[in-house]
């Protein structure tokens, strides 16, 4: 069984100090939450049940617009102030402990993808072998600090290499989790995402790539207006 799993715990620091009055995942780009275009790309994609992190003073509203907006969906919140990326996504493998059946995808809510990016994702990712890792990953590079990986050039899939100062692609945001992956890494802590994704890779669990096109990270002010430019290209 797919899962969803949505990481939407950051403080929003950036917006908060540009004067924007909501929480960050509730913030429109192209007239359309953070959060709302999250849910519909698993909604489209056939999956009704997502794990979704809050920071606990955004947690209430959150949850509201959800259940006012999606009343068809199951959603399972977890309310945690996490310090990092790495811990909230650990908390949303940790709640998935009990389901070992069970393959979480995991996306941030400031990702924006071009129309059908996402489905076309998980369309992809169910014809690969279960019991891999599978990364969302994007030629086009504009991220402060981003994680590079190096493909196999015979088969376009295979991640040979994770980190470095350069590579054949970087990390987007998506992340298929298999049950192997979450044992790995239950019990452990990380001081960074890319630290949890190197620790599974050196553990020696296979790593596929999916190429999703460009994708656009809002993580300032000034990325909306890029994110509605790429948007309205893409629908054009």
């Amino acid at each position: 069984m797919l899962i969803g799993g949505i990481i939407a715990a950051g403080h929003g620091s950036r917006f908060k100090k540009s004067g924007f009055p909501q929480t960050k995942p509730l913030i429109k780009v192209g007239g359309r939450e953070l959060l709302g275009r999250t849910v519909s790309q698993f909604q489209e994609a056939g999956i009704e049940r997502i794990r979704i992190i809050f920071r606990s003073g955004n947690c209430s509203a959150c949850s509201h617009y959800l259940i006012e907006n999606f009343p068809q969906m199951r959603f399972d919140i977890i309310c945690r102030d996490t310090e990092t990326s790495a811990e909230s996504f650990l908390s949303l493998l940790e709640d998935a402990k009990d389901h070992e059946e069970e393959q979480l995808l995991i996306t941030t809510v400031d990702s924006i993808f071009s129309p059908g990016a996402f489905k076309k994702f998980i369309n992809k990712a169910k014809e690969m072998d279960s019991g891999q890792v599978i990364l969302g990953v994007t030629r086009f590079v504009d991220d402060e600090k981003p994680l590079y990986v190096t493909i196999d050039q015979e088969d376009g899939e295979t991640i040979t290499k994770i980190g470095g100062q350069s590579g054949d692609a970087v990390t987007c945001g998506v992340y298929l989790m298999p049950t192997r992956a979450r044992l790995e890494a239950k019990n452990n802590k990380f001081s960074a995402l890319r630290a949890l994704l190197g620790h599974l890779f050196e553990a020696g669990i296979p790593f596929k790539a999916i190429d999703m096109g460009t994708v656009i990270d809002v993580d300032r002010p000034e990325d909306i207006t890029t994110a509605e430019a790429f948007l309205a290209k893409s629908a054009s």
